[in-house]
């Protein structure tokens, strides 16, 4: 979509938000590998039609036209320069994400392990998009008219090659700084970290108390477990010398639907009743073996 704009008004300059950083860009960032993130937003950009209207951009971006960029919240803003002596403002507008959103999205992050490890690493998930997605956002914009650009130069035509110009720089950055993108969505970096390590740090709450009160497993607590509670007259004591694979039961259902850090959860538990087992095994033959000594 083609959108003309008069070139005698200025570019409409929105209130910042109170208490919302800046971050001053150079307009000619070092030269970084091509990350799959950036070229995914150049992919999205192509993708809204605008023609050779972003490929004339491509060109004053590798021309060193653009002489500074700011990122904050919600908006980037450039310098470029024209082709002649004068420079021209650039704006380029993307709706923050609201903070209830923000929220669903940092859980989300929680979900599996590695998200926090590669962003850790300044790495972009590979999923991440999805990761949105379940929050019912995006993390690239949907549409064109998610995006609300101007410039003061005379062309009317929208995005005028100052503008495709500073989409270019910016995917540069994005290779070297992921989150960037965050920024410009409403998030920066430091909000985002501290949220992960303080839950892998602490752990996830647990409504039901589950974990809160472990204590150390003795030795009436292998006996009880093992032979059980109930009446002798209602039911059989396990065998702990049995040939019998603990984690049977929980095999025989089968893949489970729910997954942990992308691991099956009934893998998990059968993992979990085969450690068990082997610990009350142990248990069971030292206590066995200084019997034998005892009577010997």
């Amino acid at each position: 979509m083609v959108v003309k704009r008069s070139s005698s008004k200025k570019p409409l300059q929105k209130p910042r938000p109170k208490n919302t950083p800046v971050i001053a860009l150079t307009g000619t960032p070092p030269q970084a590998k091509q990350t799959w993130w950036s070229q995914r937003f150049i992919e999205v950009l192509e993708s809204f039609k605008m023609g050779s209207r972003l490929a004339r951009g491509k060109a004053y971006a590798e021309e060193s036209k653009v002489l500074k960029l700011a990122m904050s919240r919600g908006i980037v803003t450039a310098t470029v320069q024209g082709s002649r002596k004068a420079s021209y403002r650039v704006s380029i507008r993307l709706e923050p994400l609201s903070d209830s959103a923000w929220k669903q999205v940092t859980h989300n992050l929680t979900r599996k392990a590695i998200y926090a490890v590669e962003l850790l690493q300044d790495q972009m998930p590979q999923d991440i998009e999805e990761v949105f997605a379940a929050a019912h956002v995006s993390l690239f914009p949907a549409r064109l008219e998610e995006l609300e650009s101007s410039c003061d130069c005379p062309d009317w035509s929208n995005p005028c090659k100052h503008i495709a110009a500073t989409y270019y720089i910016l995917a540069q950055h994005f290779d070297l700084d992921p989150f960037l993108i965050f920024v410009w969505r409403g998030r920066l970096k430091t909000q985002i970290i501290e949220f992960l390590r303080n839950y892998w740090r602490t752990g996830k709450p647990k409504s039901n108390g589950f974990g809160s009160n472990l204590k150390k497993v003795d030795e009436e607590d292998y006996e009880r477990y093992w032979f059980g509670n109930l009446d002798v007259s209602e039911s059989t004591p396990l065998n702990p010398f049995s040939d019998a694979v603990p984690d049977s039961s929980v095999r025989k259902l089968g893949p489970s639907p729910v997954q942990l850090d992308g691991q099956d959860i009934a893998e998990i538990l059968a993992d979990a009743y085969t450690t068990t087992s082997d610990l009350v095994r142990s248990w069971a033959l030292d206590k066995s073996a200084k019997t034998k000594i005892v009577l010997g």
